[in-house]
């Protein structure tokens, strides 16, 4: 607002000039995906046509060849961890202060989580820690965001390239 323009609310110009939306978000497209969807019969089931179909396109999109649908970020992580081959006796570090979601996979396969330090004004994981917990058992380090604080990655770049 510009000094002595009066607000709209006192006779002034509008701010917003466009129709507001109807609140409708759904249409007929979607509703035919939904449709088919729950034709399948098979809408709690990870093999269902549109799961498949998913998985294919975003794996053309990208160009890997594997693409694993999943219901939730721990059960990324748990995927990510079995599909690296981590199992029992495996140490895994990663951070004290996060979801348990980070650490249900690990533990699933067996493996062991090896907490480091975080920064005291980050919450990050301190990579001189890690460093410092890095033993002949260590394949993988799992890296968390914390609070929308990224964590520090020039150092782990310099970490052994054995750790996956």
């Amino acid at each position: 607002m510009t000094s002595g323009s009066e607000l709209a609310l006192n006779g002034g110009p509008k701010t917003k000039t466009t129709p507001f939306g109807t609140g409708k978000r759904f249409g007929t497209e979607e509703l035919q995906q939904l449709r088919e969807a729950l034709e399948q019969n098979t809408l709690f089931y990870w093999s269902g046509r549109k799961v498949k179909q998913f998985c294919a396109d975003f794996a053309q999109m990208y160009d890997v060849p594997h693409c694993v649908a999943t219901s939730s970020g721990t059960a990324s992580l748990h995927v990510a961890v079995a599909a690296l081959g981590i199992g029992a006796g495996d140490e895994v570090i990663t951070s004290p202060i996060t979801d348990m979601g980070s650490l249900i996979g690990i533990l699933f396969q067996g493996a062991i989580p090896v907490f480091a330090d975080v920064d005291p004004h980050t919450y990050n994981m301190d990579p001189t820690s890690i460093e410092a917990r890095i033993t002949p058992r260590t394949r993988a380090l799992m890296v968390v965001h914390l609070a929308g604080n990224l964590a520090t990655w020039m150092p782990l770049w310099l970490l052994p390239r054995n750790i996956i």
